[in-house]
């Protein structure tokens, strides 16, 4: 194997396609402590993003080790993704670079612990160990049906507060609400995945929020997930709590209502569902930032 061939199925292993659902996050912090009204320290922005983006790493890699492990991903399933199921790498190189990345991502957030106290490190390790315990061996969120409520939690209101504490030193109390949009269409994402992969997950036994739950009730679910970021948009801009240029998220709505419809035409391909709700929590994550930021600048 040459040195490009392997560099390429590293890369591939770690899935960075999926990035984005934890760098949008990131941003949003930064525009949240830019909102506020206090002195921020920059620096500590690097290693708040490196972290997150290597618990995003290892939770990826441990995430298809455990899945192929427990027979979850099957050779004939080796879709573009499924680097295990393809044999392009081993099993025992997931499961050390999975651990070394939440190793060095501890150790990279716990620079920010020289300026912000040991209560930060102790609760970036909690956060840290709440996407290692996404799929593992022993306990994982995962196999029972506790995926959604994991993600919609350590990817919305503990990653962007873990990041505006970093920067300005405290977390306002109104952080939590200006989250709940890229928390509802991260979730999203993992449970277009899991309604996609129902009755596969079944057979495996894992037990997910979209297996537990009928099948009309697991669309419904999803719709609403889709939907429901734009009523907290319009709620919180109507209660003054975020500007009204953050209005303008709403060119994503037609993108939400199509990816809900999708999943009650009976007739669909799922296959590319989770990609296509990824795109969503993308387009609208710039658009939702970018306001924020322009209304703290501009208005602010």
């Amino acid at each position: 194997m040459t040195a490009v061939t392997a560099v390429k199925r590293w890369f591939r292993s770690l899935r960075a396609y999926s990035f984005t659902a934890s760098m949008m996050p990131v941003a949003l912090a930064a525009a949240i402590a830019v909102s506020q009204d206090r002195p921020l320290l920059w620096w500590t922005f690097l290693p708040y993003a490196a972290a997150a983006l290597l618990f995003h790493a290892g939770a990826n890699v441990l995430n298809d080790y455990f899945d192929f492990r427990h027979g979850v991903d099957r050779e004939e399933d080796a879709g573009p993704t499924n680097i295990l199921t393809r044999g392009e790498v081993s099993l025992r190189f997931m499961l050390l670079s999975g651990h070394l990345y939440f190793i060095v991502g501890v150790a990279v957030g716990s620079i920010i612990g020289t300026v912000r106290g040991w209560e930060y490190v102790a609760l970036g390790i909690a956060c840290a160990l709440g996407g290692y315990f996404y799929t593992n061996a022993r306990f994982s969120f995962k196999y029972v049906a506790l995926g959604d409520v994991a993600v919609f939690l350590l990817m919305g209101p503990a990653l962007v507060a873990m990041g505006v504490w970093a920067l300005s030193g405290s977390v306002p109390a109104d952080v939590v609400p200006v989250t709940l949009p890229m928390a509802l269409l991260v979730t999203a994402i993992l449970h277009g995945n899991n309604l996609r992969d129902r009755e596969g997950d079944k057979r495996a036994g894992v037990r997910t929020l979209a297996n537990t739950m009928s099948a009309p009730t697991a669309r419904w679910f999803f719709a609403a997930l889709l939907l429901l970021p734009y009523l907290v948009v319009l709620v919180l801009v109507n209660d003054a709590r975020l500007h009204p240029l953050v209005l303008l998220s709403f060119v994503s709505a037609p993108v939400a209502m199509r990816l809900a419809r999708r999943v009650f035409d009976h007739g669909a391909n799922l296959d590319r569902l989770p990609v296509a709700c990824a795109g969503l929590h993308l387009g609208f994550s710039v658009v939702y930032v970018a306001a924020l930021v322009a209304a703290a600048v501009r208005f602010g």
